[in-house]
Parts: C-alpha cells; sequence; structure tokens
C-alpha cells in the first residue's frame, strides 16, 4: 500500500518538477488538446443532434409521412379511408385537394400551393396547427372562406390577421371564349411558421369544401395523407397502404413518402454527424501522442532519480505505475476541462443572443437559422470514456521504457 501511494506521489512531482522549459510546453499542450478535443466534439455533436431533432420534430412532422393520390382525382376516398383505417401501423388519415394559385392583396401577387383540408382530420397527420402564430387552423370551417397563410406568405402581401385577399385558381372547365381563372375573396384567419422556407412561402390552407367548390371536384380529393407510428418505416408502410387502397378503388393509385423530399437531407446530416465526430476525434489522437512524448522527456530527464528507485528497492512495476499515473491525471484532468468548456459553448449557442444573431445572418434562407442544440448524456458520456481509455492507454509503452532502465548503466557516469 505505501509503495503505491509513493508511486503516485511521485507521479505527482515529476508533474510539478517543471516549471518552465519546453517540457512544461508539452505539459500543458497535451492539456489543451485533450480539453479542445472533447469540447469541440461535445460541442459539434451536440449541434449535429440539434438539426437532427428539428428536421424530425419541425419538419418531418410537419410534413404528412405518405400520401396515396390517385392519376386523377379519387371518387371513393371515403370507402378507401375507412379501409386504411383498420391498418393499426396508421395514427392518422386525412384527405386533401391540392391545386396551384396565385393570392393578391393591394396589388402583391404570390403564386403558392393551395391546399383543401378537414381541419380535424389534419391535425392526425400534420402538427401545423402547433406552429400558428395568430389564429387557429380550427378556424377552416366549411363555407367560412377563410384561409391560413405561412408567415411568409402574409409579410409579401402584406397582409395580417382578418385581411381580405383575392385567391386565384385555374379553371379546367373551358367556356366559349377560353380558359379563365376563378376567383373568391379570403379572409385570413391564421398564419403560421414552421421555420422552413419551403413549407411557410409555399403552402397556405383552406377548407376542403370551399376548394371543391372552386375547382368543381364535387366530392372528389386529390389524395389522403398519411402518418405512421414509425416514420422510418414510411416507404414500407406506404407501400402496404396503397396496396390495401387498390383493393376498394377502381383507380389508379400512386404513393410517395417523406423520404423522397427529406430523405436525403435527414441522411447527410446523419453522416455528416458520425464523419465529422470521426475526423474531429483526431484531435484526441494528437493529444494521445502529446502525452507520449511528454513521457519519454520526463524519463529522459529523470533517468538518473529512476535509477535511485530502483536501486533503494522499487520494482518494475512500480516504476510503470509512476508514468500510468502521470498520464491518467493529465486526461483527467483535460477531460474535466473539455466537459465543462464543451456544456458552457453549446449553452451559449443555445442562447436567444445567438439565435438573433444567426437569424440576421442567415435571413430566411435556410429551414433552419439558429443554432438547435440537443445534449445527449450517452454521446457525452462516451466522448469522455473513448478519450480516456485512449488517453490513458498509450501511456502504457512510455511506462514499459522507464520499467527496462538500469540502474548499474545510468549511475555509471554520476
Amino acid at each position: 500500500m505505501a509503495l503505491k501511494d509513493l508511486s503516485f506521489l511521485i507521479a505527482i512531482r515529476f508533474l510539478k518538477a517543471k516549471k518552465a522549459g519546453f517540457l512544461s510546453f508539452v505539459t500543458i499542450l497535451s492539456y489543451t488538446c485533450i480539453a479542445l478535443g472533447v469540447a469541440v466534439l461535445i460541442v459539434v455533436t451536440s449541434v449535429m443532434n440539434g438539426f437532427e431533432r428539428e428536421l424530425r420534430e419541425r419538419i418531418l412532422n410537419t410534413i404528412p409521412h405518405a400520401s396515396i393520390e390517385g392519376m386523377k382525382p379519387i371518387e371513393n376516398w371515403e370507402r378507401i379511408y375507412s379501409e386504411l383505417k383498420k391498418n393499426e401501423e396508421i395514427i392518422g388519415i386525412a384527405p386533401f385537394i391540392e391545386s396551384q394559385s396565385l393570392l393578391t392583396h393591394k396589388g402583391e401577387v404570390f403564386g403558392t400551393k393551395i391546399f383543401g383540408v378537414i381541419p380535424d382530420l389534419e391535425e392526425s397527420v400534420s402538427v401545423v396547427s402547433g406552429f400558428m402564430i395568430q389564429g387557429s387552423m380550427d378556424s377552416l370551417e366549411k363555407d367560412s372562406f377563410n384561409i391560413v397563410l405561412g408567415l411568409t406568405q402574409s409579410r409579401r402581401l402584406g397582409a395580417g390577421l382578418g385581411d381580405e385577399i383575392a385567391l386565384m385558381i385555374p379553371d379546367l372547365n373551358s367556356s366559349f371564349a377560353g380558359y379563365f381563372p376563378k376567383i373568391k375573396t379570403f379572409t385570413v384567419s391564421g398564419i403560421f411558421r414552421v421555420g422552413s422556407p419551403e413549407l411557410d412561402q409555399t403552402n397556405a390552407f383552406i377548407n376542403i369544401h370551399d376548394l371543391s367548390v372552386l375547382t368543381s371536384l364535387d366530392n372528389k380529393v386529390t389524395g389522403l395523407r398519411l402518418k405512421f407510428n414509425d416514420l422510418f418505416k414510411a416507404n414500407y408502410l406506404s407501400l402496404l397502404a396503397l396496396s390495401e387502397a387498390e383493393k376498394v378503388s377502381n383507380q389508379f393509385l400512386t404513393t410517395s413518402d417523406w423520404t423522397n423530399s427529406y430523405g436525403s437531407l435527414f441522411e447527410a446530416i446523419m453522416q455528416e454527424r458520425v464523419l465529422v465526430g470521426l475526423l474531429l476525434f483526431l484531435i484526441i489522437v494528437v493529444a494521445a501522442f502529446n502525452i507520449i512524448s511528454m513521457l519519454m522527456m520526463i524519463i529522459n530527464d529523470k533517468r538518473s532519480q529512476l535509477a535511485i528507485l530502483k536501486t533503494i528497492g522499487m520494482s518494475n512495476f512500480e516504476i510503470q505505475k509512476i508514468f500510468i499515473y502521470l498520464g491518467t491525471i493529465i486526461s483527467i484532468i483535460g477531460t474535466i476541462i473539455g466537459f465543462v468548456m464543451g456544456l458552457l459553448v453549446t449553452y451559449f449557442l443555445s442562447t436567444d443572443y445567438m439565435e438573433v444573431l444567426m437569424s440576421l445572418l442567415m435571413r430566411d434562407s435556410y429551414f433552419i437559422n439558429y443554432f438547435p442544440t440537443d445534449i445527449r448524456w450517452n454521446w457525452v458520456s462516451t466522448i469522455m470514456i473513448s478519450t480516456l481509455i485512449m488517453t490513458i492507454s498509450v501511456c502504457l509503452y512510455p511506462a514499459r521504457l522507464a520499467s527496462k532502465i538500469y540502474p548499474s548503466k545510468v549511475l555509471r557516469n554520476e
């Protein structure tokens, strides 16, 4: 027990022995590399995890997981709806009508996609209602001729809650004078902001009956939106839902899911998170080599003292433990400093100040114009444990060399 304490005390003494000089610089560099590596890994993985969470919760839960559409408007959508309700994997179904349109207000004209929806059913497949900044999706009642706009649309049109705007949609029925658009005045009853430019500036919602009247579809719909228990199984489950829908429909139907529009982006974030983490882990590797260099320099500097320790009875194993203790102390202190730094920087990135700054820099160019952070403690613990294992394990080689010092050779010229 005494020898164990002695090895630790000698390690502390060796660590404090050099107050200045190159050896001290290498020691400080070892601390710094470990701390920076841990801190950067925590910050980057937290931000990447935040992007994944925002994409999944803000975007993928805002759009339907999948949709079933027809080559022409679907006539018996109620039968398809009833059939799909039997599928336990489907937790939400909502019919919709989609049409290209123009919105006008006070001389401003803006093109958009207009969706006719049933508000109660739409909430089962989309969380747009949870991103309302004014008004409500429940205002889209039958024959109310209310409209819900994205924030970008309302700003470009200069239309606020309660304002009247003109909606123009193409009329597919030609008259003797040709094709003319249908125009109808709607009242803005809600404004939403999801945070995705694609959604905030291209999607507007009205009641499905109101759009059905304007498009002369009677009781037909463009398709049905679906939401599944597991969005990552959407590709398989959408094909299964398609086969079930075709059993009760005499029309040719097609299906698409979220992977067609956002799949590549989601996969890119997943891959980049892993690749960036591996690249940044090279900082830890550099720190490990710095520890080896520092220990080798201490061995060369303390050869005579090590030789004397061996002559008074210290075993090779106890000599090895001196340098294992040295590397462990540096590794633990550097990891703790990096842990604290990483958490502080991550917290700073999630403050309101940074959100305002990033909003000013990015404007509306990206679907997320701030730093989303998501500290996952299993990731943080993995980073810290792997850092400790790597930096401590590299101490074994210098420790083994130190134990092979022969006192007779070292002390011959002393």
